[in-house]
């Protein structure tokens, strides 16, 4: 098995509990229709068809052997999709706007930066597999809710640049920002054993780091806002579609594809809050049919789940059928359930209303906490859960 804190890339697979799941890093967010169609279409023939959507705005499919891995790899470098190089395909982590292109909203300058970026990280010394960089130009759907160990702010003339967990930022010019953020990336090279810059931050200190790679740091102590809403029809005529439970078939996503071919741009926008969406689409009704979350109110959106089995060697239970059962019966004053597979909370690291831990016997309940917490009860079966979660 893969040690903890594994990260897969395309070439180099994560074990997981129904075979090998790889990961595509489209570029810029940005799928075409083409592309999509291929993805589903080879992911149905090598793996098992299910495709994970990742928060860092990738595409997760799953179920390969280590052959249909190799087949399957070869298949997206053709269709544009990766680098050919596996040692630059390891380092393409770089989250963007989602319409970048599109919205109009977003600052000048940023797809500009963007590519800049993505060239110079192809030479950037190697980095832990997990290390990320965030480009935002903020418009329609801002990036602004979403961590990184590295983030940079496009605006009107210049751009900010923070430090994952850090307190601290600093500002440079949009010509200075591929380079500061490369001096950023080699001084952590260097700062081991962190493997997250919110590690180098906690030992170091976000000034100190920022001043290593010769910025200026500011305070900067302003908290993440909340993700925003992304399901139904947004403004600037863009559908917005959530995957349930943060997974999708290959044939829905084929569907996708044809449904943006025909009535949107062409192409899927990736995202880091497991959606897709289709800028130019302005009706629901197709990708509802198709099992997709297309409207606020669905309440498969209260509940958060992994992957659970049998795609988890850890997990104890089938949490994606029990997040299913118990979504549309929850009493509507619980505003989150954490379905998780086991103690490790991959799904949600932080504190829920209320979260089921699968266990050899069933789920436990702990309330206002995380998975690892001690739970409130002994091991419940879907029906105990739900009564003691509604007892009117």
């Amino acid at each position: 098995m893969n040690p903890r804190g594994w990260c897969p890339s395309l070439y180099e697979p994560m074990e997981s509990g129904d075979g090998l799941l790889l990961r595509v890093k489209p570029a810029a967010a940005r799928i075409t229709a083409a592309q999509a169609r291929i993805l589903a279409r080879e992911a149905a023939r090598y793996g098992n068809g299910a495709i994970d959507l990742t928060q860092r705005g990738n595409l997760q499919p799953r179920g390969f052997s280590q052959e249909t891995a190799r087949l399957f790899a070869k298949a997206m470098v053709e269709a544009g999709l990766a680098h050919a190089d596996p040692t630059v395909e390891r380092g393409r982590n770089l989250l963007a706007p989602p319409l970048l292109g599109w919205d109009d909203g977003i600052a000048p300058g940023t797809e500009a930066l963007i590519e800049a970026l993505t060239e110079a990280m192809a030479h950037w010394p190697p980095l832990p597999a997990k290390f990320g960089v965030l480009v935002d130009g903020g418009g329609l759907l801002p990036l602004a809710s979403e961590s990184s160990d590295v983030r940079l702010l496009c605006r009107a003339g210049r751009v900010d640049i923070r430090l994952g967990g850090g307190d601290a930022m600093a500002l440079c010019t949009p010509e200075q920002a591929v380079e500061a953020a490369t001096r950023l990336a080699r001084h952590f090279a260097g700062l081991a054993p962190a493997r997250r810059m919110h590690q180098a931050v906690a030992q170091h200190g976000a000034p100190a780091i920022l001043a290593a790679a010769g910025l200026s740091p500011l305070v900067d102590d302003g908290p993440l806002p909340p993700a925003p809403h992304v399901a139904g029809v947004l403004a600037q005529r863009v559908l917005g579609v959530v995957a349930p439970f943060g997974q999708v078939t290959a044939a829905q996503l084929e569907g996708l594809a044809n449904l943006a071919e025909r009535a949107g741009d062409g192409t899927l926008r990736l995202t880091p809050w497991r959606a897709l969406l289709l800028p130019g689409v302005t009706a629901a009704e197709e990708a509802a049919r198709l099992g997709l979350i297309t409207v606020m109110e669905d309440p498969r959106l209260r509940v958060v789940a992994c992957t659970g089995r049998p795609g988890c060697a850890s997990a104890h239970a089938d949490t994606r059928a029990a997040a299913q059962w118990l979504a549309h019966r929850l009493p509507p004053r619980l505003a989150l359930l954490h379905v998780s597979g086991c103690a490790k909370g991959c799904a949600h690291p932080g504190t829920a209303p209320a979260t089921l831990v699968g266990t050899d016997g069933g789920f436990t309940l702990i309330r206002g906490g995380r998975a690892a917490d001690a739970p409130a009860s002994a091991p419940l079966t879907l029906e105990q859960t739900l009564a003691v979660l509604d007892p009117t």
